[in-house]
Order: C-alpha cells, then structure tokens, then sequence
C-alpha cells in the first residue's frame, strides 16, 4: 500500500499543524515525514514493545521497537500516524 500525495499531505497536516496526538494501536497505519509514499502497519503493542511491518512486497517481516522510545526516541519522532478519515 502506498498514500497518494494528498493522503501523504494530510497525514502530516493532522501531525503538525493539527497536533493530533497518537497512541499507536494495532492496526494503526503510520507513514514518516520523509519525501515518500510507503505505509508501515502496527501489528501489536504488547509487553512494552511495539510490533510493525511494512505494508508492500508481501513481505511478512515484523520489526520490534521498545513501545517507550517508539514515537519519541531515535526514528520515533519522525513517525506520522494516517488517521482512518485520511484514507477515506
């Protein structure tokens, strides 16, 4: 799954300028603010670790993050989380 631009655009949009807050939950999609289109899943939160695949290739590979340093930590900060009336 890729966003379109204006998908990509309201995700940071609700991000930054509308300070929507997150918690990640499984299910949730999240996007970074890099220049690209490419969509990550939340597999499960659980144990304090956060669990999340990419959504293209097929490829079923889940990558571990420790669930207190996921959105602030490192990478963290630059996650964006696609809210669900983003995709509708």
């Amino acid at each position: 799954m890729q966003l379109t631009e204006r998908q990509k655009l309201e995700a940071l949009a609700a991000r930054f300028y509308q300070g929507l807050e997150w918690k990640p939950e499984a299910g949730h999609l999240y996007t970074t603010s890099r220049a690209d289109l490419e969509v990550y899943e939340v597999v499960e939160v659980s144990g304090g670790v956060v669990r999340t695949r990419y959504t293209e290739g097929g490829n079923p590979e889940v990558s571990e993050w420790p669930e207190a340093e996921f959105l602030t930590v490192g990478f963290g900060p630059q996650r964006v989380w696609v809210p669900p009336h983003v995709l509708s």
